[in-house]
C-alpha cells in the first residue's frame, strides 16, 4: 500500500464528486501500486478486511471481481503505464450492499467496457465476470481519472448449515 497526503487528497475529490458515498459507510480505502504484483496485495486486504463481516461467499465473491478490476486498471489505464502509477481501492457498506470502487488515472486509449473475449483467448473476461456476478456496477471518468464500480449484496456470515 502507498502511504501519502495525495492517497487522502484523491479519495476526498473522489468522495465529494460522488453524492453516492452518503448513503454508504465507508468501511477502507487505500492506494496500491499499478503494478501486477499489487493485485495480490489488494485481494489479501480486502479478504482481511471483509473476514467476519460478511458471508465466505459474498468475500469470494468480491475478492474475484476487484482481483478482476484491479487487474484491468494496471493492464489498461495510465496508472499502470506511468512509473509510480497508483490505484485506489474504496470499500463501504450500505442498503444491503457491499460497495468497490476502484479508480485508476485513466487512459487516453481506451474506457472500461465488456469485450467479447474469443473462446481460446487469455484475457478479455474481467468486466464480463463482474456483469455476470455483480448486483450492479458502471464504470465512469472524472478528473481523477476512471472509476470501475461494483456492488454486491452482504449476507451475514455464519456456521455451515446442512443441506
Amino acid at each position: 500500500m502507498i502511504a501519502s497526503s495525495q492517497t487522502a487528497c484523491r479519495y476526498e475529490r473522489h468522495q465529494a464528486a460522488f453524492p453516492r458515498w452518503s448513503a454508504l459507510r465507508l468501511l477502507a480505502h487505500a492506494e496500491f501500486s499499478a503494478t501486477p504484483g499489487s493485485v495480490a496485495t489488494v485481494r489479501q486486504w480486502a479478504r482481511e478486511l471483509l473476514t467476519g463481516t460478511a458471508s465466505d461467499t459474498t468475500v469470494d465473491d468480491l475478492v474475484l471481481l476487484l482481483s478482476e478490476v484491479v487487474t484491468n486498471a494496471v493492464v489498461h489505464s495510465d496508472s499502470g503505464r506511468a512509473p509510480g502509477g497508483s490505484v485506489m481501492v474504496c470499500l463501504g457498506f450500505g442498503g444491503g450492499f457491499v460497495h468497490v470502487e476502484v479508480i485508476d488515472d485513466g487512459s487516453a486509449t481506451s474506457v472500461p467496457f465488456v469485450r467479447a473475449a474469443d473462446a481460446d483467448s487469455d484475457g478479455g473476461r474481467g468486466l464480463l465476470l463482474v456483469d455476470l456476478i455483480a448486483t450492479g456496477w458502471g464504470a465512469c471518468r472524472d478528473t481523477t481519472g476512471n472509476i470501475v464500480w461494483f456492488r454486491l449484496p452482504v449476507t451475514a456470515p455464519g456456521p455451515c448449515l446442512p443441506r
